[in-house]
């Protein structure tokens, strides 16, 4: 993402375009607020021809006396919608003048009371892009990275026939007016790698079968789960030998044989105690963050003859849910960089070094080869491009 680029343009009193192409393949016209006047208004409505809002930080609307409107929760994308609003200094508060009256009054922090509501302008709460990879969300945090004010004007952008998900007529807008086309995703690599969420608070001594390790709790403010660590050595010597290993309650803990999750773990803290030094990340990313209940859901298709990737598609949820972006903050907190990664999975390597991660090496990791385990091994190599053979895994 190009900082400089953007800058650039909203210094052209032109807006930049953001995109989503994973949930919805929508596109808003963003615009720092503080800047905000008539002409950039009117090209929001003529271009756009959206809904024009405001985004900031939904604590920040709740402490300045805004306040949300109501909800029977039907809205399938949780927009988090605050009231409407027009400035007390303006008229009729429709005009492009009055708008932009009205944004850039907003931005200058006043509250409640310097308002009239219900107005012209749509208010929006982010609540952190680490919890919902919105237009709001990613339009404030995008302010915060350039250093403006975190307030963003916004509107949808809609083509000709007045239909919005048109990713071709959002390419040609970008091209016509020579204004940069960012993703959502774009904005939250870059947030993840400059902002830290997470930090260690806590260590004790944790002996096991394995051998004796020592086990990290953290506080984290990225997803609010309690994700651990447990190491052996010296954490400072790079490269380290990691593994991250995604919580399996019914591997790891009831001694599963539908897949070999246990026994990788078992394996990895057995490797790390031989090495004398080493790190295991567990995540609280059950059933490939799907949570217990719709991993349970999806064995009960698997019993039916179902693939654990049909499985998943059936009940409506993503092959893989998992998100490395919590991985790569942990090590970070940790203060290591540089990794040997024990895995099988190219997914979570490409994830940790678009977080900044270097992955040095790749190191296969197989668990136990069972015959309740095969078929889901199979899948996991031709459907899901593990690095999987099977003949290797069973050593």
């Amino acid at each position: 993402m190009d900082k400089f680029k953007i800058i650039k343009t909203f210094n052209s009193n032109k807006p930049i375009i953001i995109w989503d192409g994973k949930k919805e393949v929508e596109a808003d016209f963003i615009f720092p607020a503080e800047m905000s006047n008539d002409k950039i208004v009117n090209f929001f409505i003529s271009e756009g021809k959206g809904l024009l809002c405001l985004a900031t930080q939904e604590d920040y609307l709740i402490k300045k006396g805004f306040f949300k409107l109501p909800s029977n929760n039907s809205d399938k994308l949780n927009t988090n919608y605050f009231i409407t609003i027009d400035h007390k200094s303006t008229n009729t508060g429709i005009s492009a003048r009055d708008r932009a009256e009205t944004i850039k009054n907003f931005s200058s922090e006043q509250d409640i009371s310097y308002f009239k509501y219900p107005g012209h302008i749509q208010l929006l709460g982010s609540i952190g892009i680490n919890n919902r990879k919105g237009h709001t969300e990613s339009s404030v945090e995008l302010m915060k990275l350039l250093g403006f004010k975190p307030f963003a004007m916004l509107i949808e952008i809609l083509d000709q026939n007045g239909n919005s998900h048109n990713f071709e007529y959002i390419k040609n807008l970008s091209r016509k007016y020579s204004i940069p086309l960012i993703n959502v995703e774009d904005i939250y690599t870059e947030v993840i790698n400059e902002k830290l969420y997470i930090s260690p608070i806590t260590e004790a001594k944790l002996p096991t079968k394995f051998g004796k390790f020592k086990i990290i709790g953290f506080e984290n403010k990225f997803d609010g789960k309690e994700h651990f660590a447990i190491y052996k050595g010296d954490l400072k010597k790079e490269p380290l030998f990691v593994r991250i290993h995604s919580e399996c309650v019914t591997g790891d803990v009831l001694t599963s044989r539908k897949c070999d999750c246990g026994s990788q773990l078992h394996r990895a803290m057995q490797k790390i105690n031989k090495l004398g030094n080493g790190l295991i990340i567990y995540l609280r990313q059950e059933g490939r963050d799907i949570g217990i209940t719709n991993k349970i859901k999806a064995y009960e298709l698997q019993d039916k003859g179902f693939d654990t990737v049909e499985a998943n598609l059936k009940i409506g949820m993503p092959i893989d849910n998992r998100d490395y972006a919590i991985a790569a903050q942990i090590l970070k907190s940790l203060n290591i960089k540089r990794i040997i990664l024990m895995t099988n999975n190219p997914d979570k390597v490409n994830q940790l070094r678009k977080y900044g991660i270097e992955v040095i090496k790749e190191e296969k990791h197989f668990g136990e080869i069972t015959e309740e385990n095969k078929f889901y091994l199979q899948i996991k190599k031709l459907k899901m491009n593990h690095k999987i053979t099977l003949e290797e895994e069973s050593i």
